[in-house]
Order: C-alpha cells, then structure tokens, then sequence
C-alpha cells in the first residue's frame, strides 16, 4: 500500500500591524522602560507596544507561533537587549522577545491562572515572574536557558502581589502587595559561581515595617543603573536602595538591612505607581498628580499635575502645564495618574486612567514641562465609520485610489460620551510637527501616522440630560451630517459644515443599536435611482425603526416594528428606496421605501435565517448585502430580489462584524476569537487575517486607499493595518476599471445660522497638540423635539489639523466679520487708530464675495439638477414643485447678500489702494 502524505496547510498571510492608538495597561505593571534606550512599552491587548519618546514611533510585539492571549504586565531589561510580557489568563506565558530585531525568543511556562508583574535582574540574567492571586506563585527564572531556577508559594488570594523589582546590585528582589513586603535574597551554589553567577535558589524574608506593619504597598522599585554605573555600584561596595508605596500614599525608603530608614506622607488620597532613577522617585497619585521627590533626603521636588483645562466645562482650549512646588492644594476630580516609569534619566512617562499618555521633561525638576501627548478613548469603542474626503466624495467610491488628494479620515464613538476625528497621514514627505525639541519636530518620510483631528464631546452638566455614551454612528456619503445614538434612546445630529447641531430625545424607547443614511454622493448620475430619497434610518433595542427625511430637516416620516427583538443592524441601499435590517430573531427584512402623493410608503419582506445576525454590510456598486451571524456562515443576498446568491463557512468563532472592500473584491469579518479575517468575496477563500485585539472587535473599515483596514475594539484600543501588496494591487485594478470620474468640485463650507466663536490659544503647546485656533463652540441653537430648554449640549474642539480642515478654518475665519456692523474697529467711530486698514478689508470682502459666489454656483446646480428630474418624472409633480420653489427661494438671499457685500467692500474702498475697486452691482441672477 503506497503511504498517503499529508498535505502541509498552506500558511495564510497576515496584515501587517503599522500603528496602535490607545492601551489596556490598568496598573504600574503595564508601563516599562530603561535607561540605556528611549523606548518605553506598553501594553494594547495582545500587543507590547514599543514607543520612541523622541521620535515619537512604534514596534509591536506579538506572539507569532500560537493564538496570542490578553497581556497583563511587560519589563525591559537594564541593557535594553530584551522585551518580556506576562500573558492573562489560564495557562499563561511570559514571553520574551530580542529588543533590536523584534523577534520572539524565549517562552517561558509555570503559571495557571495569569501573572500579576515581573523583573528583569540588573545583569540580565534572571527574570522573576509573579502569578496571579489564585496562582500565587513566584518563579526565578534562568530565561535564556528556559530553566525553572526555583518556584515557590508567595501569596494568598488575600494577600495579593502587586509589585516585583531586583534591587540594584542584583542579590536580591522585592515583592510588594497587601500586608506584605518581602526580600527574596538569591542563593548562589559554588558550582554556580563558578559558572558565572546563576541563581540557584531564593529566600524570602519579610522587611522590619515598624509602625507601618499591616500596610498594603502598592509598588516597590530600586535606581535604575546604567550597565557602566552598575559596575561601579557594586565595585564601591555601596547600599543597595529599595523604595516602597502604600495605597495610602506613604513613600518608605528601605536600607540594606531591610529595615525603614526614612519616609513621608505625600498629601495624596491614593497611590498607583513608582519609578526610581539615580536622583529623583516619582509617584504616581490619584487626581492626575504625580509627585517628585529627591532619592536620596526623600525632599519634595515637584509635582507634575494634569492639565485642567482638558476638563474644564466652558472651555475649548488644549492642555497647559501645571507644575508648582506647593503639591498640597487640592485638585478638581481629574484622571488618577496609574503609571510611571523614567525613560533616558531625562524623560517621565505617565499613563493616566482616562486612557491619555503625557511624556514629561525632567532634566531640570524646576523647568519640567510636557513634551508629548498621546490621547485615545478612555472606554468601549462602539463604532467606526469613513469620512468624505476634502472634496466631499463618497468614502464608498475610493476617491483615494482614484487620485484624489483629499485625505483619508474616519470617526470614532465611545461609550465615554465622545465622538473622535481621525486623520491618516499617507504622505510620504516629512512633515512638521509643532514641539518643542527642534531636533525631533519631523516624522521619518513614508511613515503612515494616525492623527487626531478633532473630538465631539458631551457636557454632563447639561440640564435634561443624563451623562452616557455613544452606542452607534453614522456618517452622511457628502459629509455633511454625524448621526450618532446613545444608550438612552437619543438622536445626536451634527452639520459638520455650519455646525449645527439637532438632538431627538427619546427617538427610540432603548438604546440606538445601528443608524445609516442613504447615499446622496455628487459622483453618482442623477439618473442612477430617479425616485431617491435621502433619508436617515434608525434601529433600536425596542425593536422599532425610524426613518428620517434629511432635506426636511429629520422629520420623522416613517417608523415601522417588523421584528420582535432587537435591530442589531439597519442599512440603507439603493439610494434611500430599500431598506435591510436584521435582528436577534432571526429575521432579515427588506423593505421598499415609495413615495405617493407626498407621502411614503413602506412595504417589508421577511426572509428567516438559521440563527441570530449579528451584523451586516451593503455593496452599492453590486447592490449586495453580506450578513454574518450565529450560524458561522457569510451569506450574500440580492438587495433587489432578497435571494441568497452565495454563503461559505467561516473558520474560527463565530463571526460578529463585516466590511466590504471599495472594489467588492474582500470582504473582512471579526470573530468572537478576537481574528480579521479577510476572504475573497466570490470564491470564500481566506486570503489573510491578524491577530492582536484583546477583547472584543466590535468595528472594522477599509480605507478608501484600499491599502489600509482599521478595527476597534471594545479594551478602546484602534488598530490600523496594512494589507497586502497583492491583495491591494487587485483592488486598486478593478476600480480603475470601473472608475466613473470624480467631481473636481468642492462643496463650500456654507456660513453658519448663528454666531461662530473663535478661540485662540496662545499658551505654549507640546508635540500633539495644535498650534491653529480652535474652532467651533457649537452654536447655542440646540433643537429638540420636546422643546426642552435650550443648552449648549456638545462642545467641538479641532487639534492638530490636516491641511485641508486648516483652509476650511481660514474660510470660516474671514466670514466672521459682521459686514452691516462696525465689528472691525475696536474703539469709537472715526478713531482712526483702530480702524482695519481699507485694503486688508477690501480683501476680507473679497474672500467673502468669492465664498457667496461659490454658494450661489452651487444652488444654481441643484436648480437645474432638480429641473433636468422634473421633466422626466411626471408621477411626482406636486413633490418636485415644492423642492424647484424650495431651491428658488433658496438664490434670493444668496443674491442679497452678494450683492450687500460687493456695496461694502466698494464703499470700503477709500485710502491709499485705489486700484482694489469692484463693482458687480449690475449683476444679476
């Protein structure tokens, strides 16, 4: 009999990770660094990130081999050659990985139920690794031969380990945690010294606390040396420092011989985490302090605080520094300070508990100041969605990859109450960056950075409403409008291009599970749906969907119950005239959207599923709908027929989000095993996945590039990966071969109903934070249907904009001069001392003129638009009469105001620029 070979399983490739914004890290344990390099590591679900605090990029650490778990606790060792990382949960591993090449070395297993902390010893030899409470273990370890020196039982589950750390000449380690605060000092064998020094055994001893005997610590660290200093350390035979942290906020500093020799009370509530350099300890305390103290008189030095201006209520400006001697006077509730550890002896790296990095300037403790920023969202992720370029195209066509150089941007909502705007920096040119070390102020060219353009956050302040997140978003094809819906049944409506903002209280009796709106692009022909409506469809949890017509300023215009649990998804197709939903019964409903004599009508059609649908996507181009959900399948149906066209199996846990790709080439999907996977849509082949989430993916998006997707997930964690070349190249093929051609037009930011007020910072701002003034305190037209009393519900603030959020910042800017007032002078009439010189003001004028003229151009077009669909739909006369009389009331104003202004900047222009006239008061429309 011939012996049948296996076949070996082709290896599927995977999404390269390029960058990770935001962290899991809970406690001081999750945040590591050295003095022989500038990086610090951090944890993102099952990835150490490694950060370079100057210039300011990331590696990323993961296991390859297996299915990576949850990290819980990352160390560098002193010379900065290894990286190691204590995995989460039942059978963990403390992983470690060669610093410079990236690569996974060394896996070492002893644990059951996850590791609280470990430490590297100072000559990188040893690596003490501490279990969980229920494990309660410690193990000293001969890593680089993978060998078990000694394990022992060091904690109870009401005795828990919090802190491990080697003292600084390597005899021995300490272990800290509640009512406990061991030394473990190393045995060394006479054929282990001979060797060269390995550990053969450890004995522990508790610490002489005197008074403060029955305290919980929360954290235990010694000097961090330099593998020169060390040398010189132990040669000089000098003591070797341990300093320890109570819960309570008391610094102890402990002798050799194991005893308290000196402490202070730091006036703080709580204490989190503790760092230790040559000259300073920083301690890391509740209410965004951490305080500053001399190593060797335990003398105050300092205290770095939070910024209070990041949540001050009638405030839209940035972070300022606040640092001071006196550390005793009392902060507004802040975020508490988790973790800190001292990079390069000069820098200090905080991680605050609302999810937000600072790297602080120490060098000189009266001079600290913030030289870097990273912000994230400080709670689940619950949606992610594209945005229209700058030109205002339809994410959906891949603008991108037909040449469009209007960026790339996306949002984001969050259960804590925000709503984030992404910028995905694609240029391959350096690029400034405002901060304050010149010699770092670039990025590397052809690096792809994420920045943070801008947030919408709630006010919890506001009467009538109670503090909640956002549970789902949605984002108009123009982008124009964000739909976002809260956990109480709310409707949040913002215009991004005037700034107003409509809330809906109560649009639906529990959470907003899903929102969409109909496409309503520039680049589709006028012809494409004849009978379109755009319109904004909403799902909840009481089973109801509301659909809103967006031209009629969100009247409600239908509302229909056609399932018995939940809607987990809505979506909108075909130009607003279907309507899909699906739920937790089972049910996938199409439903078609008709208009008859000014009103319109809603008729369903019920398809069962085998099990509950977790989530769908919809394909314009190929007017097909992908379905994932309990019964492990990736079903395709016919939008226009409802049929199913084409299923396959997915491989893993079951699936719980899809996207499909600009091209309908890929789909990717997320499964409950925290895997991307990308299949090709026609033959259900797996094509790629990655791996690296540490809880629950509950978004995923292609960019309009084509070379980029982009998942976040419920640890608040976003994740930007890059797709492979191939895989891109036959994207960016079939669009080219379908291109239709973009509008080269740009939609001009119309001037807002009310009064845009502008805030100029003029304080210093750190790396991360924008130089520009900030934009946008929401209008105080607030809208709700219950005509509850008006408030300023949201706050809009603009940091570190691309270029083309600046140029629509400068428009807005020279529309805000009142031209039937004297807003231009800033003392009496006549005082010719502060009168705005004629030319500057016959070039605001001009500018406002050319913003008029483009508006004008633009209702012009719809004009003739809707005229053109007029004569060919006779059925709806009455409707396109209302709208062709709409849009003709629409130029009158526009007519007047251009008009207006072309008297004033005539008038105006009287001095020395006699040549700057104009005069259109002949023109007419």
């Amino acid at each position: 009999m011939k012996r049948i070979r296996k076949q070996k399983k082709t290896e599927i490739p995977k999404l390269i990770l390029e960058e990770i914004v935001g962290f899991t890290t809970e406690n001081a344990n999750g945040l590591a660094s050295g003095v022989s390099n500038s990086k610090c590591v951090y944890i993102a679900g099952c990835v150490a990130v490694v950060y370079d605090v100057y210039s300011s990029t990331q590696s990323h650490l993961v296991v390859s081999n297996r299915l990576p778990k949850p990290l819980s606790c990352v160390a560098v060792s002193c010379d900065g050659l290894f990286i190691a990382a204590g995995e989460s949960g039942p059978h963990p591993a403390v992983v470690i990985w060669e610093a410079a090449s990236l690569a996974m070395k060394y896996e070492l297993k002893s644990h059951q139920h996850g590791i609280a902390c470990i430490a590297f010893s100072p000559d990188g030899k040893h690596l003490a690794s501490v279990g969980y409470p229920h494990d309660g273990y410690i193990c000293l370890w001969d890593f680089q031969n993978q060998t078990l020196i000694t394990k022992c039982k060091g904690c109870t589950p009401s005795s828990a380990i919090a802190s491990v750390s080697f003292s600084s000449d390597g005899r021995f380690f300490s272990t800290a945690g509640k009512k406990h605060l061991k030394f473990w000092k190393l045995g060394f064998s006479t054929r282990s010294r001979m060797i060269g020094r390995t550990a053969s055994g450890a004995i522990g001893k508790q610490a002489n606390l005197g008074h403060y005997k029955g305290c919980s610590f929360i954290a235990v660290a010694s000097p961090m040396w330099s593998q020169s200093s060390l040398l010189d350390h132990i040669q000089t035979g000098e003591d070797s420092h341990v300093y320890a942290l109570t819960d309570a906020g008391v610094l102890c500093h402990l002798n050799s011989e194991m005893t308290i020799a000196n402490s202070v009370e730091l006036q703080v509530e709580k204490g989190f985490g503790l760092s230790v350099s040559r000259k300073l300890v920083a301690c890391a305390c509740n209410n965004g302090q951490v305080k500053l103290l001399f190593a060797n008189s335990l003398a105050y030095a300092g205290s770095l605080c939070y910024p209070e201006t990041r949540h001050s209520k009638g405030s839209v400006a940035d972070c300022h520094v606040v640092i001071g001697k006196n550390g005793h006077e009392q902060l507004q509730s802040l975020p508490n300070a988790i973790a800190c550890q001292f990079s390069t002896l000069q820098k200090l790296v905080v991680i605050y508990d609302d999810h937000s990095l600072f790297i602080w300037d120490v060098q000189d403790v009266d001079k600290a100041s913030r030289c870097s920023v990273l912000v994230s969202h400080s709670a689940c992720i619950w949606n992610i969605k594209n945005f229209s370029c700058e030109h205002m195209h339809d994410p959906s066509k891949a603008c991108v990859a037909k040449g469009c150089s209007g960026g790339v941007s996306f949002a984001t909502c969050s259960a804590d109450g925000s709503i984030r705007l992404w910028d995905l920096e694609l240029q391959s040119s350096s690029l400034p960056l405002p901060t304050e070390d010149k010699s770092m102020s670039t990025l590397s060219a052809g690096s792809t950075h994420l920045e943070r353009t801008g947030v919408f956050e709630r006010d919890s302040l506001v009467s009538g409403f109670a503090s909640t997140g956002y549970r789902s978003m949605a984002v108009s094809s123009d982008g124009m409008y964000l739909g976002a819906g809260d956990f109480l049944g709310n409707l949040h409506l913002f215009n991004l291009h005037t700034t107003d903002y409509m809330c809906i209280q109560g649009a639906h009796d529990g959470e907003i599970l899903s929102l969409s709106f109909s496409s309503q692009s520039i680049d589709a022909p006028a012809d494409t749906f004849p009978h379109s409506h755009y319109v904004l469809a909403s799902g909840g949890k009481d089973g109801m969907i509301h659909l809103y017509d967006v031209q009629r300023n969100f009247d409600l215009i239908g509302s229909f119950r056609d399932h018995s649990a939940p809607v987990t998804c809505v979506k909108c197709a075909c130009s607003g005239t279907k309507i899909i939903s699906c739920n937790a019964d089972r049910s996938l409903v199409f439903c078609d959207v008709s208009m008859i004599d000014s009103a319109y009508k809603i008729s369903c059609y019920h398809r069962v599923l085998p099990g509950v649908v977790y989530d769908m996507a919809v394909d314009g181009s190929t007017e097909i709908a992908v379905t994932v959900g309990q019964d492990k399948k990736i079903n395709t149906f016919s939008i226009p027929s409802g049929k199913l066209i084409r299923s396959f199996k997915h491989i893993g846990g079951d699936p719980v989000k899809v996207s499909v790709d600009p091209s309908s080439s890929y789909l990717v999907c997320s499964d409950s095993f925290k895997i991307l996977c990308l299949y090709d849509i026609m033959a259900g082949d797996m094509v790629a996945q990655a791996v690296g989430h540490g809880d629950v993916i509950t978004g995923v998006i292609f960019l309009p590039d084509c070379k980029h997707l982009v998942s976040v997930s419920s640890d608040g964690c976003i994740f930007v990966w890059k797709v492979p070349g191939y895989l891109s190249l036959r994207m960016l093929r079939k669009i080219k071969e379908n291109a239709c051609p973009l509008s080269p037009e740009k939609f001009a930011a119309p001037e807002t109903s009310g009064q845009i007020k502008l805030h100029v910072v003029n304080h210093h701002q750190p790396e991360g934070i924008s130089m520009t003034p900030k934009l946008f305190q929401v209008n105080q037209r607030v809208l709700c249907r219950e005509m509850s009393s008006p408030a300023t519900a949201f706050k809009f603030s603009i940091s570190r904009l691309p270029k083309w959020a600046q140029a629509k910042v400068t428009n807005l800017h020279s529309l805000m001069t009142d031209p039937n007032s004297s807003s231009s002078k800033t003392g009496k009439t006549g005082s010719t001392g502060t009168q705005r010189p004629a030319c500057e003001t016959v070039h605001v004028y001009e500018e406002a003129l050319h913003n008029l003229d483009a508006a004008a151009e633009k209702a012009m077009q719809l004009f003739s638009k809707l005229a053109n669909q007029h004569a060919r739909i006779e059925k709806s006369r009455e409707h396109e009469n209302q709208l062709l009389a709409k849009a003709a009331e629409m130029l009158v104003p526009i007519a007047n105001k251009i008009h207006a202004t072309a008297k004033l900047a005539q008038s105006a222009n009287t001095g020395s620029n006699g040549n700057a006239k104009m005069d259109i008061s002949t023109n007419e429309i």
